[in-house]
């Protein structure tokens, strides 16, 4: 099973490839680069190493939330793929794979997994996970929250905190890690379940789908 990860929903651009459940090619973009330079870094990177894109079996794409631009380029690079190349396609969100990247929770205690959305707001997507013996389990709604409602916890960043969170709370910075292995580690849960997105309906995870500090969605321990 050949897979193309694709990242586009944060600062950290990025794509990776995968044959057999390994990853072969992780490249990051220049920080002067956009979601707009991804389709051409992977071609390039591609021609260099001899890759057919025909090769892909499935292309995963890390839906948000996150940047607008960069999550709608990314669907439409997906699923451009996918109807050209006849792949199937796999959408997790991104709190999912960044919560992922934390591997030191021990004995299922709860973390945040946290993307900021505007740092004049001081507002946040969220969501609680634990990690168990079988891996990572969602045990919260999405949510959307601000700094002023966040109580003493675990919670884990993706970019610069520039948030000051309760004392004695422990920030764990993240930013540092790919999301690629992350990505893909969940993207093989999701084959193995026959999790496919239908292409013709989806979409990215945009922050519409979040209610301050309410429910909006039921399938809690659904990862």
């Amino acid at each position: 099973m050949n897979i193309l990860l694709l990242e586009s929903s944060s600062r950290n651009i990025e794509f990776g490839y995968s044959k057999n459940d390994k990853i072969v090619i992780v490249k990051k973009l220049d920080s002067e680069n956009n979601a707009d330079s991804l389709i051409y870094m992977i071609k390039e990177i591609f021609d260099k190493e001899s890759i057919d894109f025909k090769e892909i079996d499935v292309i995963s794409l890390s839906n948000g939330p996150g940047s607008f631009t960069g999550l709608r380029i990314g669907s439409a690079i997906a699923k451009g793929f996918c109807f050209i190349l006849g792949c199937k396609l796999i959408e997790i969100p991104t709190l999912n794979i960044i919560a992922n990247k934390y591997k030191k929770s021990e004995g299922n205690k709860v973390y945040s997994s946290v993307i900021f959305t505007n740092f004049k707001s001081k507002e946040f997507y969220t969501a609680d996970y634990t990690i168990g013996n079988s891996g990572l389990k969602r045990v919260s709604e999405y949510a959307i929250k601000s700094i002023e409602t966040v109580i003493k916890g675990i919670y884990v960043l993706n970019e610069k905190n520039e948030f000051d969170f309760p004392d004695n709370s422990e920030v764990i910075d993240v930013s540092g890690i790919s999301n690629i292995n992350s990505q893909l580690e969940l993207s093989i849960k999701y084959i193995n379940n026959n999790r496919f997105s239908d292409i013709i309906t989806a979409e990215p995870f945009y922050m519409k789908d979040f209610v301050p500090v309410q429910k909006v969605r039921t399938n809690k321990n659904k990862i």
